[in-house]
């Protein structure tokens, strides 16, 4: 005779799950705190830092809520626990185990440096303007992701800062290697220590190696999807089999009823998550050191 998972467990469970919902519920309904100025400016700091404001909420998305209609579904119809509450986690996360948010942002910026780079050298090539006003003439038109970095160091310079500072700040505000040589070449140009005649081939040589790096973002974001596409056929697969082993031969599934197979089950669960893992970090792209200009804050 086979025990089954004792009746306080699902109702443990499934009051989890009710409370995540109320929860949600509570969070999606609270009133958003007023925007301010330096509220919004602090935000775009965060943001650029890696970080969540404060003073921000939760954030509650139809996924959470996918996540906790489907971990009930699993749980009454299996009255599996620990099945229950992997598959509500794994629906709720599902577009965030092989698809990286800052990655992505990332790629878009190095492709707003490499449009940048292009534009300032073909500046310097078809006019006769100087480093400076060719460097105002590209901020107007910079690509979205660097619009605003370039446009605060416009606005910096026009209030009097100068320019070997307001450059400094740029290149902390890119963040890149690239934009880092790019910026202190342009700043032995704008100080008279080396000649402008050498600024256009250093930025034709860096926008071309941003331009590189794009690619090679653009490839791992197409092997990424490659992993995610399997990774759901195998999820779609495994879900059908258990449900048809549920419907058609159901005494198999049996031992798993029961509190030390729910433990077991715990076994092949965490292998195939430690699997989502390594090919998560298989996709991750390692950013290359970035040089330090000088004369910039420590």
């Amino acid at each position: 005779m086979i025990a089954t998972v004792p009746i306080p467990a699902v109702t443990l469970a499934a009051m989890v799950l009710v409370a995540a919902a109320i929860c949600c519920v509570f969070v999606a309904r609270r009133p958003a705190p007023p925007v301010t100025a330096s509220r919004a400016t602090h935000a775009w700091h965060a943001r650029r830092a890696g970080h969540r404001s404060p003073s921000a909420g939760p954030v509650v998305t139809p996924r959470l809520w996918l996540g906790v209609a489907t971990g009930c579904t699993v749980l009454g119809i299996t009255r599996w626990p620990v099945l229950a509450v992997v598959a509500g986690v794994l629906v709720a996360g599902w577009h965030r185990l092989l698809h990286d948010d800052h990655a992505a942002e990332e790629r878009r910026r190095v492709e707003g440096i490499a449009k940048w780079l292009e534009d300032l050298r073909d500046t310097l090539r078809g006019s006769s303007v100087g480093t400076e006003e060719a460097l105002e003439q590209v901020a107007a038109r910079a690509p979205e992701a660097v619009r605003e970095p370039l446009a605060v160091f416009v606005l910096r310079r026009r209030q009097g800062v100068r320019t070997e500072d307001a450059l400094t700040d740029l290149a902390e505000a890119l963040a890149h290697p690239t934009s880092d040589a790019a910026i202190a070449a342009i700043r032995l140009v704008v100080t008279g220590t080396a000649g402008a005649g050498r600024l256009y081939p250093t930025v034709n040589a860096l926008a071309a190696a941003a331009r590189d790096e794009v690619r090679a973002r653009e490839r791992v974001d197409r092997t990424r999807t490659v992993y995610r596409s399997s990774m759901t056929r195998l999820v779609v697969i495994a879900a059908g089999l258990i449900a048809y082993l549920r419907i058609a031969a159901a005494e198999l599934l049996a031992p798993y009823g029961t509190p030390l197979g729910q433990v077991l089950l715990l076994l092949p669960l965490a292998m195939w998550g430690g699997c989502i893992i390594w090919l998560r970090s298989l996709c991750r792209y390692e950013a290359p050191a970035r040089y330090r200009i000088a004369g910039s804050a420590p």
